[in-house]
């Protein structure tokens, strides 16, 4: 029998799921699903689900990753604003680690999350009350680049050292973070970014800003709002446009963001949530501008299951700090753990995905089996197939069989989809999978600093 194929991106559709009101309520329709186009950057799968090798692959993993971009250009301030709810700003991740700066990372002498008055001078950056994700990012992408990218360059150019400010506010949706929003969350970046450009011009020094750091979503899941995906890209948009306005840049302005792992202690409990599979769809619709570093299950959560430890916070930004390095340093496309391509014949199931770091592995050590290691089988037939086995069987490749054929339409294969209602977020409790790479990676603090599968919902032969 030959291979049924569907190759993702052109023909990948991310449902729209369940979607919850404001309060927990079901929303009164469920929104249409959300057609995600093909990629067409460089990296993007061919036809037969290959790459074109500018994504990491298990040939060039250990090498073209140290390459600093031919177009790099050297600033001595690189400026990252960070902006999302409460999570951007490390709410209950206490006490702070990062007290001493190791580095010549700076903030506003504000603090780290700078508000949009004051911002005189910079101070070294050092967290007080709480530990957010911007120091251990910033020191991680130091340390990555004077140990690794930048080796070989001029003296004067052997460091990337990070102006961070955040302006993020917790507990609100796109429509109040946006530009012209109901708060000034908008306005308080401009005004950093206005800030940091003019003390730089004052020191006679150059500047640009290197992208946006965005950590967001609960609100809007609440909310159940069916066009987060268009709210992304022009959050994004706006960012970009509004940064050049200021500096005359040439360098793009990326937007940085995860996708949220903690809906089932939402209000009203739900069982999943549309906006994983929006913030997934905006990483392909828009390459290189809405760059999706991953899911956030593998992190441990406080009490509550919303968020983050200080560990928490500090190994995400490390996450952060990946990719940033493989974006703006490098000059690459990022792809994180996500399906290129799904075949199916009779009951086997094989998935292609994107490694950044081959091989892919079965872990439930580090993030434990919420059954059939996180994957869903969905049709609309009368008797909907089990699945009996999930395994890796090549760098890149899972083989998923069922216990029987589908006789049904509609197929859809899941990860980290559905997870159990009231169930705290995490490793051990919510919405997850055990599906990840091998990244070796060497962490500041000590963490295993893979990649871990995103949530999806893909469609199926």
């Amino acid at each position: 029998m030959c291979a049924l194929r569907r190759t993702l991106g052109s023909l990948l559709v991310v449902s729209a799921c369940a979607a919850y009101a404001c309060g927990g309520e079901d929303a009164a329709s469920e929104p249409a699903p959300l057609t995600i186009p093909e990629r067409a950057e460089s990296g993007s799968p061919a036809p037969d689900g290959s790459s074109d090798g500018a994504v990491i692959s298990s040939a060039d993993a250990a090498t073209d990753a140290s390459l600093l971009s031919p177009t790099f250009v050297h600033r001595d301030i690189n400026h990252v604003l960070a902006t999302g709810q409460s999570l951007s700003v490390g709410a209950r991740g206490t006490p702070a680690f990062s007290t001493a700066q190791p580095y010549d990372n700076t903030t506003f002498v504000t603090g780290v999350i700078s508000g949009g008055t004051g911002l005189t001078a910079f101070k070294p950056l050092v967290e007080t009350t709480v530990e957010t994700m911007s120091s251990a990012f910033a020191s991680h992408v130091t340390k990555m680049a004077r140990e690794v990218v930048l080796l070989g360059q001029p003296a004067a150019k052997t460091s990337h050292d990070l102006l961070v400010s955040a302006h993020g506010i917790g507990g609100q949706p796109y429509t109040a973070l946006k530009k012209g929003g109901s708060l000034a969350a908008y306005a308080n970046g401009m005004a950093q970014l206005k800030a940091g450009h003019d003390l730089a011009v004052a020191a006679k020094k150059s500047y640009v800003v290197r992208g946006v750091t965005n950590v967001h979503g609960e609100s809007d899941s609440q909310l159940g709002n069916a066009s987060y995906l268009a709210n992304l890209l022009e959050w994004q948009a706006d960012y970009e446009a509004d940064v050049k306005a200021v500096t005359g840049q040439a360098e793009p302005v990326p937007m940085l963001h995860t996708q949220f792992s903690s809906w089932t202690r939402l209000a009203g409990m739900p069982t999943t949530s549309i906006i994983p599979a929006q913030q997934l769809a905006s990483h392909v619709n828009a390459p290189g501008k809405l760059v999706l570093v991953g899911a956030k299950y593998h992190l441990p959560y406080v009490a509550d299951g919303v968020h983050l430890t200080n560990e928490g916070y500090r190994h995400m930004g490390e996450d952060y700090a990946k990719v940033y390095r493989r974006v703006v340093l490098e000059g690459k496309p990022w792809e994180p753990v996500r399906p290129s391509n799904i075949t199916r014949v009779g009951a086997v199931v094989s998935v292609k995905m994107h490694v950044p770091a081959p091989p892919l592995v079965i872990d439930t050590t580090l993030v434990t089996d919420p059954g059939k290691n996180g994957f869903e089988w969905k049709d609309d037939g009368p008797n909907t197939p089990t699945i009996a086995s999930v395994a890796v069987t090549g760098p890149d490749t899972v083989i998923i069989t069922l216990s029987a054929a589908p006789t049904g339409a509609n197929h859809r294969l899941r990860y980290a989809f559905t997870g159990t209602s009231g169930a705290l977020g995490g490793p051990t409790t919510g919405p997850r999978g055990n599906l990840r790479d091998s990244d070796a990676t060497p962490s500041r603090e000590g963490y295993k600093l893979y990649n871990w599968c995103v949530h999806f919902d893909a469609p199926a032969p």
